[in-house]
């Protein structure tokens, strides 16, 4: 597996984002408004995955004070990371989208301005777990990966 690239984000980014734009253009009068509730749940993914990450990375480095992890947890942290990553860049896409459609509206519109709240907090929460995710995918490499063996020691 290879690690997440800027390109592998822009992707669903774009995709997600152009879609939800699309489907708010012509939806959107007859949607409900958002609940501030609604991103907790990703940003409490977000919080998670850091810790994660931080665990996952002490394992790697053979830190002293760190619990040791099975081979295949660190894995699955690595896959839960890119997977996670790819998710909020389309989580992302579509909090723009949102903006970008209701912010015209916010000043003149109380539910315009409600989604413009939510959706600001659904692009904080979604870019947290991009950042998180991230990070947890890359802790699980072996920082001495490349370099030949040392002798002795």
């Amino acid at each position: 597996m290879r690690r997440t690239s800027f390109g592998d984000l822009v992707v669903p980014f774009l995709i997600i984002g152009g879609a939800v734009y699309v489907l708010l253009r012509v939806s959107y009068d007859s949607i409900p408004p958002l609940q501030f509730y609604a991103p907790i749940p990703l940003a409490l993914l977000g919080v998670a995955e850091l810790i994660a990450a931080r665990r996952v990375r002490a394992a790697v480095r053979h830190d002293p004070n760190a619990r040791p992890m099975a081979a295949i947890v660190i894995a699955r942290c690595v896959a839960l990371g890119k997977a996670s990553a790819l998710v909020a860049a389309g989580v992302a896409g579509a909090a723009v989208a949102l903006l970008v459609r209701v912010i015209p509206d916010a000043g003149d519109v109380r539910a315009a301005s409600n989604d413009l709240g939510v959706g600001i907090f659904l692009l904080l929460a979604s870019l947290l777990v991009l950042t998180a995710g991230l990070l947890l995918e890359r802790s699980g490499i072996d920082p001495n990966q490349g370099r030949p063996p040392t002798v002795g020691g």
